[in-house]
């Protein structure tokens, strides 16, 4: 999402409503209705750890038993590109921008994520081991 982010309802010079709503914040993290559905039988691993990954994320949240349906159908397209069938490609973006699960997608339905303290510690590197910080010694100066 390029640009800042929206400013609060009161410090805005537009009063009227935005035309595609405001933005919430996801409620939770994950699946909130009991256990995750099971994914359909015959994927290959990579689509599987796909369909676990959203079912955990913040953007799976506002899902509804009701997404199941559709739900699976993009895991099922999501199946047929990882097996080399790139024309079901566009039709997969589009499916998973409709759930919510492509950043436009998500900015679309003006979803954001949680809004929580987050340290960067606690954020896992996958690039490998944090260098050291040279400018921690450092204080803002007023």
């Amino acid at each position: 999402m390029p640009g800042p982010p929206p400013k609060p309802t009161e410090q805005r010079r537009r009063r009227n409503a935005p035309a595609r709503g405001d933005w919430h914040s996801a409620s939770a993290v994950g699946w909130r209705y009991g256990s995750r559905p099971k994914p359909p039988t015959g994927l290959m691993p990579a689509s599987r750890t796909a369909g676990t990954s959203w079912f955990k994320s913040w953007f799976a949240a506002p899902w509804t038993p009701d997404d199941l349906p559709g739900l699976r159908v993009v895991i099922l397209l999501y199946d047929q590109v990882e097996r080399g069938e790139f024309q079901r490609s566009s039709e997969m973006r589009l499916w998973m921008s409709d759930y919510g699960i492509t950043p436009g997608g998500a900015q679309a339905r003006r979803w954001k994520p949680p809004e929580s303290e987050t340290s960067a510690e606690s954020i896992p590197d996958y690039f490998g081991p944090r260098k050291p910080d040279h400018y921690k010694r450092l204080r803002v100066v007023e």
